[in-house]
């Protein structure tokens, strides 16, 4: 594993921080209903180790046993699992997740655009989002935290919280691993394995692991007749865990991915009409290739159900290496501290063809290369009496720095914008360095929190929190101009148009109030007020120097969450309801302003929106070896203020749907398994519902996604072979129905266009896989 120097020097400071704390060695017990009972998942959604239904918290949590049978190879399986959640791969860059969870969305992969929800690896915050859609197969614990997170998980966390948490080698325990291969459709050739053993008993254990995964591509191109959308992922891990004491616990961790697909291709949606947008005056479509003889037999109409592509995809890479390091101490029998060190940098190259045609009109070139480094100091206690308390401090830094390169045939512009007296065919003359930037951003963000719970009596509990942070960010941003030739040149450079340099302050209070009781030892209510805060910063993109350097104000939430959590008939039934009422103010909205003459992207806080909602989770055992999960979610999300200029002028925008904000989310989850000879069969099913949603800033009617329902099934044979080893041959199908609608679309919300594409969906799936444990 490859490191750079600087990672391994913040690595050895951080090795000698003086405040220590102790390691999480609690881990989830299983889930499923061998026992013919509903088991305990212990979860750290409040920074310590609590059972599930005692976290007075709105937190879906799955173990490994849980993931492993739903052949959830990445956090995309989430989707169906989760109410309110929906999630899916961004088709613009390397694993990055496009998710919306209670109406709170991702949709730009820009990394000056911080995400509004959080994503934590062994409770490290990432700063950026590539490669979070890690994979699952070394994952011991998944932990989706709903609503705002401000207190504990600080900024940029007011849709929620993903929280991650890896197995760990134990130094007391015998050696153990698994492994499974697996070969499926369009060429699927997966290998997966985990080995834990302690190096010396009781003292010290090491963990081993490493995933590959590769397809020849998913999408079928219907011009070549070939396959689109390659995988080809590689990661490797390493970890250590040492008890030189029983006080105190070191856990180390390195890894790194190495990512080599193709970019998911896009489907065209160039066409050669107007399309009315549901604000006044506003129209999309009328594309200038469709307009050109030569190119005008790509402006097809537009259909919501092909799993084809026209332009081929083009290969990434990503390079990412991370490092998290935790020291644990007990000081007393009722006092932990904590000191959590990651280090996280990567390097990413895309090119992309966002014109979606087999012209390549329009090709976009990107390389990407970012670090963090992030520290969090925490005290916990467990005292007997009615007080306690989680607090700390925290710091992260991370930068990132940019290049992106467009260049434009000019077949795909109409005369008035080339000077020529005609259409040209493609392939004729190009427009290079369109809009070329180097962008630079460094960001500092420092907190203090603490959340203190005081029992008023053997049922009634209060809770208050809070969090101040304190966030500086810095931009530099250079642009070049467009240069003429007769030849595409993906490095050429224009003239330097200019640079530019600012920086922004900012700094917010995010409490919390919680009340819970507990009728019974197995009813527990409570309610919420919090605060979220997503912080601002610089566009990234705007190809404009004026507007490079006027930054957007943060965004605040303010949540009103009620909730009960109950187990019934014996620990057979367990029934989970949350109810909420959002609103978010300062809504930062990506919109394209008209300045001059051009059609430029920014940044802007232009919006009100409310959120309100209701989520249920049903758990039943039926009996023995049989476990069904059923849940369901409702959201109705609006606009409440929304004046600004998309594109084409200013206008009342409140007429607007949110983007990813369906009014029904559904899932039912089964899994049962009977004795069959000298092993057990498995059988899993899975349902997953999607109400319509919008996937367009300006509800563009070709990204309406419609009602979707999505079945996936699974079969296992577990056969054990000798002592703990373990062989299971399985096989799945995805997507059973074959349900191929679009996941989404990117519009330049203007007629004439070239950035009109949508995401395709996979289609059916199918695999075999053999796997051993011992």
């Amino acid at each position: 594993m490859m490191m750079s120097i600087r990672t391994w020097a913040l690595l050895s400071a951080a090795t000698l921080l003086p405040v220590v704390a102790h390691a999480q060695d609690q881990q989830p017990q299983s889930a499923s209903a061998d026992a013919g009972v509903l088991q305990d998942i212990i979860v750290t959604a409040q920074k310590r180790a609590e059972p599930l239904q005692s976290v007075p918290v709105a937190v879906s949590a799955f173990n490994s046993e849980t993931l492993e049978r739903a052949r959830l190879d990445n956090l995309t399986g989430l989707r169906g699992l989760v109410p309110g959640l929906t999630i899916n791969r961004s088709g613009a860059s390397m694993d990055v997740p496009q998710l919306s969870l209670r109406g709170i969305s991702i949709q730009d992969v820009l990394p000056s655009l911080e995400s509004s929800i959080g994503f934590t690896v062994d409770g490290i915050p990432i700063a950026f989002q590539r490669g979070s859609l890690m994979d699952a197969y070394d994952i011991e614990r998944i932990e989706v935290l709903r609503g705002p997170q401000g207190v504990l998980n600080g900024k940029n966390t007011t849709g929620g919280t993903i929280n991650v948490i890896r197995a760990r080698p134990d130094p007391s325990a015998e050696a153990t691993g698994k492994a499974r291969f697996t070969i499926g459709s369009f060429g699927e050739n997966d290998y997966e394995g985990v080995i834990m053993a302690p190096i010396v008993s009781d003292i010290l254990a090491v963990k081993g692991a490493i995933t590959v995964r590769k397809n020849n591509g998913q999408f079928r191109n219907i011009v070549t007749g070939g396959r689109n959308g390659d995988r080809d992922v590689r990661t490797f891990g390493l970890a250590f865990v040492a008890t030189p004491s029983d006080k105190l616990n070191l856990y180390l961790s390195l890894d790194r991915v190495e990512n080599d697909s193709d970019l998911s291709p896009y489907s065209q949606l160039l066409t050669p009409n107007l399309i009315s947008y549901k604000v006044p005056g506003y129209f999309a479509g009328a594309n200038s290739p469709c307009l050109n003889p030569y190119t005008a037999s790509i402006c097809t109409p537009f259909t919501k159900s092909k799993n084809v592509v026209e332009s081929r995809s083009f290969p990434g890479s990503l390079r990412l290496n991370a490092l998290t390091g935790e020291i644990s101490y007990q000081a007393t029998d009722d006092v932990r501290l904590v000191s959590l060190t990651g280090l996280r940098e990567f390097k990413e190259y895309t090119l992309g063809d966002y014109d979606s045609t087999r012209f390549a009109l329009a090709r976009n070139e990107t390389s990407l290369k970012a670090h963090q480094f992030s520290q969090e100091l925490r005290l916990e206690t467990s005292l007997d009496g009615p007080f306690n308390i989680v607090g700390g401090f925290f710091y992260m830094n991370y930068e990132y720095t940019q290049r992106t390169n467009l260049s434009v045939d000019l077949a795909a512009l109409p005369p008035i914008a080339t000077g020529l007296p005609d259409w040209l065919p493609p392939g004729f003359a190009y427009l290079n360095s369109v809009d070329a930037y180097v962008t630079n951003q460094h960001n500092r963000s420092t907190a203090l929190f603490f959340q203190a719970d005081y029992d008023l009596s053997d049922r009634l509990r209060l809770t208050v929190g809070g969090r101040q942070t304190w966030d500086r960010k810095r931009t530099h941003y250079t642009l070049y101009t467009a240069v003429p030739g007769t030849v595409r040149d993906m490095d050429a450079l224009g003239p330097l148009a200019g640079d530019v340099a600012a920086g922004v302050s900012f700094q917010k209070f995010t409490p919390k109030v919680n009340v819970q009781y507990k009728f019974s030892p197995d009813i527990l209510t409570y309610a919420t007020y919090s605060r979220g805060y997503n912080t601002g910063g610089f566009s990234g993109r705007t190809g404009n120097l004026a507007t490079a350097v006027l930054p957007y104000r943060p965004e605040v939430m303010d949540a009103f969450e009620v909730g009960f959590k109950s187990e019934f008939f014996d620990h057979r039934v367990r029934l989970n309801v949350a109810a909420f009422h959002n609103i978010l103010n300062d809504k930062q909205e990506n919109v394209l302003q008209v300045i001059g003459s051009r059609l430029l992207s920014r940044t802007l806080n232009v919006a009100k929106a409310k959120y309100t909602g209701v989520e249920t989770e049903l758990t039943i055992v039926p009996s023995r070896n049989w476990t069904i999960l059923a849940t369901g979610g409702y959201l109705h999300a609006k606009y409440s203020e929304f004046m600004g200029n998309l594109g084409q002028g200013d206008a009342d925008m409140s007429v607007l749907s949110l983007r990813r904000t369906p009014k029904w989310t559904a899932g039912l989850v089964s899994d049962y398994s009977f004795d069959a000879g000298n092993g057990k069969v498995g059988l899993n099913g899975a349902l997953y519902y999607t109400s319509r949603y919008e996937t367009d800033a300006l509800n563009d009617p070709r990204g309406s996604i419609p009602p979707v329902a999505r079945m996936d099934l699974g079969i296992r044979y577990e056969l054990p072979i000798s002592g703990r080893t373990q062989l299971e041959l399985s096989g799945f199908v995805r997507n059973v129905t074959n349900n191929t609608t679009y996941d989404g679309i990117t519009s330049g919300e203007s007629p004439g266009s070239l950035v009109e594409f949508a995401n395709p969906m996979t289609g059916r799936t199918w695999g075999l896989s053999l796997g051993t444990r011992f």
